[in-house]
């Protein structure tokens, strides 16, 4: 028996540097920074030190971590690698058209190649899609799976990524159906508007242009220093409003780089700390002057409390009626900012787990 329990590996909090649990005979939990516990085996073959991950704890539980585990330690026992063994199958899946990974891979150099939103589309396909179905073959996936897979992107606070990886799930699934590999298509099943949500609801995100655009605009809203400020540290640092609004200079060191934001200030409860890059942090020197001796890094006409919650709303507000040069900003809210975000780092490959970390979202 090994050394691990469930409550063991329940209570095993992140630490600033990934560390591992042993169980037994080279099974492992390792902890890492934003929360996600993997079970690794490490052995010695022919005197080199190997390892393999085999899943996600909780995912693959205990018990079953334990039973890959011994299914991996035959092969050693008798000087086989299980890594290069995985590898192999790998490999195999990849170019098997019956397995989603290997339909995936065709289907991306078949119909993305050359389009515009290739590199998008195959950021889509290989973060949110792959880890969930790739090794299923296909005659095993249905609607249900497609629509789990978009549900957990929504509830992330991306819909419009749920809705491009909704659009990927039946471009690969079509493929299949165009080569008679299957008969109907699972993702075709899936009504968007019931499960995202209509295009009504907000999901407004910004393009790249657009975020440049809002950046160099904010100089000219009809406000305060102060105020111009905040909307660009909101945009860079994936802050929600009320969260910069109360924020206090005790909570800001800018020699550590760091904005701490205290559980009371934040909207889930948790205590959570924003690093500010070199742009942020200029930008809250400027606003250090700004505030002369109010202990509010936003201070309001009092100086000895912040302005209202509802200040930079109302700033939008007005300028969106600056004439015909500002009427671009009509349909911009100030919590598309952390939206766009989200979409954006999403898209670049980056992990769901370190984009909810950054925008202080409970992780469940």
């Amino acid at each position: 028996m090994g050394a691990l329990t469930d409550t063991k590996l329940r209570n095993l909090k992140p630490r600033e540097k990934a560390y591992q649990v042993a169980d037994s005979n080279g099974l492992v939990i390792e902890v890492r920074p934003v929360g996600h516990k993997a079970w690794l085996y490490r052995y010695r073959l022919y005197g080199k030190q190997e390892k393999i991950s085999l899943g996600s704890y909780p995912a693959l539980s205990l018990a079953e971590a334990r039973e890959a585990h011994l299914d991996a330690r035959k092969l050693v026992m008798v000087g086989k690698s299980p890594a290069h063994a995985k590898q192999t199958e790998k490999r195999r899946l990849s170019d098997d058209l019956q397995i989603v990974r290997g339909l995936a891979k065709a289907y991306i150099t078949d119909h993305l190649a050359g389009l515009a939103s290739a590199k998008n589309a195959t950021a889509w396909i290989e973060n949110h899609i792959l880890p969930d179905m790739g090794g299923k073959f296909l005659h095993e996936v249905t609607p249900a799976d497609c629509i789990a897979i978009v549900e957990r992107i929504k509830r992330k606070g991306a819909p419009a990524v749920a809705r491009k990886v909704l659009e990927q799930l039946r471009g690969i699934f079509g493929y299949a159906v165009d080569r008679h590999l299957l008969t109907l298509n699972p993702a075709a099943q899936v009504r968007a508007a019931k499960i995202i949500g209509s295009k009504g609801s907000r999901e407004r995100v910004l393009n790249v242009a657009e975020i440049k655009r809002f950046f160099d605009a904010a100089d000219n809203f009809a406000t305060s220093p102060s105020n111009r400020i905040a909307f660009k540290l909101i945009l860079l640092t994936l802050c929600r409003k009320g969260e910069l609004v109360k924020t206090a200079w005790e909570h800001v060191d800018l020699e550590q780089g760091e904005w701490r934001i205290p559980a009371a200030n934040a909207k889930n409860r948790n205590g959570h700390i924003v690093y500010l890059s070199q742009q942020a942090i200029s930008l809250f020197r400027e606003l250090r002057k700004l505030a002369g001796t109010s202990p509010w890094v936003l201070p309001g006409q009092d100086p000895m409390k912040p302005i209202t919650h509802t200040t930079l709303n109302q700033v939008l507000y007005v300028a969106r009626s600056q004439g015909e040069k500002q009427t671009w900003l009509k349909d911009i809210h100030i919590h598309d900012m952390r939206r766009t975000a989200s979409t954006h780092l999403h898209e670049a490959g980056f992990s769901s787990d370190v984009i909810e970390k950054a925008l202080n979202h409970t992780i469940e």
